[in-house]
């Protein structure tokens, strides 16, 4: 086994990765406990004004990254952002018109049952999705798109991936309130520092899960929402869409399996236990936001958990032409 083989492997294993994660926790303060995933082997770089602008990982070169304001803004009309919810199997995407496309996590399974299915756009932040779907991750890697990941979510793509299959664009992003290899923000630090801030938007800074807001410059950080949808809709939103529809958005795990899981190989979800306290609140002050903003948000899972008042409903088949939609509305 050559040196270059033999250091990934050791990066990855699970002893290894599980020992230093100890390691780090009991010797660093509480306020630094989100960076032991990435400590010692990513380092990151900032630019002049300390945004995230790329990361170097030990023993291992990556796959190309790109700064997030080197990316166009100009999406200027409808965007559509394809989520998990199993509610995404009953749209007919042969038929439906899209013109820009964003997917997370395994959105790209629609492929197989879609092959004309083109995505423009890619968000990951779950690095254990990344270690457990290999196959699909391997798929949006050769893509001709822009993926934006986590430095942890890139971590694992430098350790499971060969760089010279990666056909993607990767741009790097981290959260507002806890920022790669710096202490996590305290509450009244997060109040100061964004006080009339018209890019970081701050709803709640003392939220007990995450603090709750909303971005409108992705490279100045995000905001968590407890999913990776509302990530999603804060980089659309960035990147100039009018108008964001919503697929698959059905946000509870009793509904059955994502659409591409069979319900005995289902990953773990946290939906049910954060909705209430966590997602929903999030959701129902971006809606606000965004349509101050004039920026247009529909559902198209009508048995989503989050109510009209939130996001207007609409039926899938408010994608298809004129002709096409009364075919189906008569059949419905």
């Amino acid at each position: 086994m050559t040196r270059f083989a033999l250091v990934p492997r050791l990066l990855r294993s699970r002893p290894l990765t599980k020992g230093l994660r100890y390691l780090y926790r009991y010797t660093r303060p509480r306020a630094y406990r989100h960076n032991e995933t990435l400590w010692p082997f990513v380092k990151v770089r900032r630019d002049a004004q300390g945004r995230l602008a790329g990361c170097d990982l030990s023993g291992v070169r990556g796959p190309a990254t790109m700064a997030l304001d080197q990316l166009p803004r100009a999406i200027g009309g409808d965007a559509h952002l394809i989520l998990s919810g199993p509610s995404v199997a009953q749209i007919d995407y042969a038929q439906c018109r899209m013109r820009t496309v964003m997917g997370v996590n395994g959105s790209i399974a629609l492929r197989a049952r879609h092959p004309a299915l083109r995505f423009d756009y890619y968000a990951m932040l779950d690095a254990g999705f990344v270690k457990k779907r290999r196959d699909l991750v391997a798929e949006v890697l050769a893509q001709d798109l822009v993926l934006f990941a986590t430095p942890e979510v890139y971590r694992w793509i430098c350790l499971l991936f060969d760089r010279r299959t990666v056909r993607c664009r990767i741009a790097l992003f981290e959260e507002v309130h806890q920022r790669a290899q710096r202490p996590r923000a305290r509450p009244e630090e997060l109040e100061a520092e964004l006080a009339a801030d018209p890019e970081l938007v701050l709803f709640d800074a003392r939220h007990p899960i995450h603090a709750h807001g909303f971005s409108l410059n992705a490279a100045r950080g995000l905001f968590g929402g407890g999913t990776v949808a509302y990530t999603s809709l804060q980089l659309l939103a960035w990147l100039g869409a009018e108008s964001v529809y919503l697929h698959g958005l059905d946000l509870t795990a009793t509904a059955g399996p994502r659409f591409y899981e069979s319900a005995d190989a289902q990953l773990p979800t946290a939906l049910d236990r954060q909705f209430a306290g966590h997602i929903q609140p999030a959701f129902r002050q971006a809606g606000k936001l965004l349509g101050a903003r004039g920026i247009k948000v529909y559902n198209l899972s009508l048995l989503s958990r989050l109510g009209d008042e939130v996001f207007e409903k609409r039926h899938w088949s408010c994608l298809l032409d004129p002709s096409a939609q009364a075919q189906t509305s008569a059949t419905r």
